[in-house]
């Protein structure tokens, strides 16, 4: 009877596998269809279940744990998902982001690497891991690393980004005048880089870094009222 019943078992399988997987798609259909973050969640939860191997709900549910500050899910998600797609670099740059947001450096560093070098030309890439390599406080490669992206060049925000991160990186050299120069330009691209300005200002004693900031500050917002510029974040569901 019992071996019976294996056999059983392993004639129905297939059958039960392929209902499984058209169930996970259901489920996984829904989450992209649905507007509400948390039911998109459990929608790509649910196929999972049913199949483990739908890689492309760990992405898709990885990312919005991203938008939750979920880092510690997002990561498991997105490493589950690289482990179905070792090469796709974006992937590992969302995995390095993870990283970084948790405080994990060297880790972040070396998915930024394999990113770039899927890529060599992924400026946001560069750009990421010259942040890690600045926590790091290996400032020399973080240097090399920003400059390339900027040299690469890409969308506005990818490009402010880069100068901010390189602004952060000559303020802690001390050189002040290349630090709010890069943030200049940072603020050109997106005149939402002031908060950054009022975040750091506090610790700047420097009275003529203060005044150019000023005024940068209120070119910024002459540019955003004369041509009001409305640059979109990444998509994020409801």
């Amino acid at each position: 009877m019992r071996k019976m019943a294996i056999c059983v078992f392993i004639l129905l399988w297939p059958i039960m596998a392929r209902a499984y997987a058209m169930d996970a798609m259901a489920y996984f259909n829904l989450g992209i269809e649905n507007r509400m973050t948390y039911k998109k969640i459990n929608y790509f939860s649910r196929a999972l279940e049913l199949n483990p191997s739908l890689a492309e709900a760990y992405e898709k549910r990885g990312m919005l744990y991203y938008f939750q500050e979920k880092y510690e899910l997002m990561i498991k998600d997105f490493q589950r998902f690289i482990e179905f797609f070792p090469t796709k670099a974006s992937a590992l740059k969302m995995l390095g982001i993870g990283y970084l947001k948790t405080g994990l450096y060297r880790e972040a560093v070396s998915s930024f690497t394999r990113a770039i070098e899927l890529e060599p030309e992924f400026a946001g890439a560069y750009s990421k891991r010259a942040e890690a390599y600045r926590h790091i406080g290996n400032l020399d490669q973080a240097i090399r690393d920003v400059t390339i992206a900027i040299r690469i060049g890409g969308d506005q925000l990818t490009m402010s980004e880069a100068y901010r991160n390189r602004y952060k990186i000559y303020w802690k050299l001390g050189q002040a005048d290349k630090a709010y120069e890069d943030l200049g330009n940072a603020w050109r691209l997106d005149p939402r880089v002031w908060q950054i300005w009022r975040k750091d200002s506090g610790s700047f004693n420097n009275p003529g870094y203060t005044r150019k900031m000023g005024l940068i500050y209120l070119i910024g917002i002459a540019a955003g009222l004369i041509f009001k510029l409305k640059l979109k974040p990444p998509e994020k569901d409801e």
